[in-house]
Order: structure tokens, then sequence, then C-alpha cells
């Protein structure tokens, strides 16, 4: 999680994070809420504004921050919990794969518990 915030707004901050893992020690259990990238991406749909998007590089979820109206009909419409949001700027945080190389695989390689799998998309 502090690898995802300083990635991406440059500080350590769990709030900021793209990714939540939520713990329940008491049966060792920890359970990650990240944006998984879904084909049929309920969260792009909606967005009453147009303001999420996939990129065509990554196949990840994009945000205009600028077209954004902070409404978070993405955090309902996502079926995984994949989508937190930022009160303080009033916009969803969704993981962005950080342009191919998260920044939360590479500070997890040992003990590799989080890894990145590319899929080959239907149309190929």
């Amino acid at each position: 999680m502090l690898a995802c915030s300083l990635a991406k707004e440059g500080a350590f901050s769990l709030p900021l994070s793209r990714i939540r893992i939520i713990r329940h020690e008491e049966i060792a259990e920890f359970t990650p809420k990240v944006c998984v990238q879904c084909s049929d991406a309920s969260c792009i749909t909606a967005c009453p504004v147009g303001a999420l998007s996939r990129n065509a590089d990554t196949g990840a979820i994009n945000l205009d921050r600028d077209a954004c109206m902070g409404c978070r009909q993405c955090v309902t419409a996502c079926p995984y919990g994949g989508v937190q949001f930022d009160p303080i700027r009033n916009i969803p945080l969704i993981c962005d794969l950080c342009g191919g190389a998260p920044a939360c695989v590479e500070a997890c390689q040992l003990p590799q518990a989080i890894r990145y799998v590319q899929y080959a998309s239907k149309e190929a």
C-alpha cells in the first residue's frame, strides 16, 4: 500500500493508495482490494461524464481528473471494492497498473505476495 501511494502521490500515505489490504489477523487472512481491470468495467459505464476510460496500451482504467465531478458512481459500481476515493481532492483512486510496471509488485518481490500477470485479449 505504501509503495503504491509513493509511486502515485509521492508520499507514504495509506489513504492515498490504490490498493487496500483488509486484515483479519485473528484468522491470519489478508485480502487485497484492488482494481482487477475488468474487461467489461462497470466503473467506466457508471461514470456519467466519461472521466474513466481504458488505456489502449496497458488495458488499465485511466482517470481524467479534469472531467471527474466526484460523484462516486464508479466506487458504487465496482463489484470488487477496487475503487478507492480521495475525499480531499474529490476523485476516485483506481489502479492504472503504473503504466505496466506496478510499484506494488516491485516492492513485494520477496515473498511474491503480489504478481502482475497480463492476459491476452479476446480479440487477439
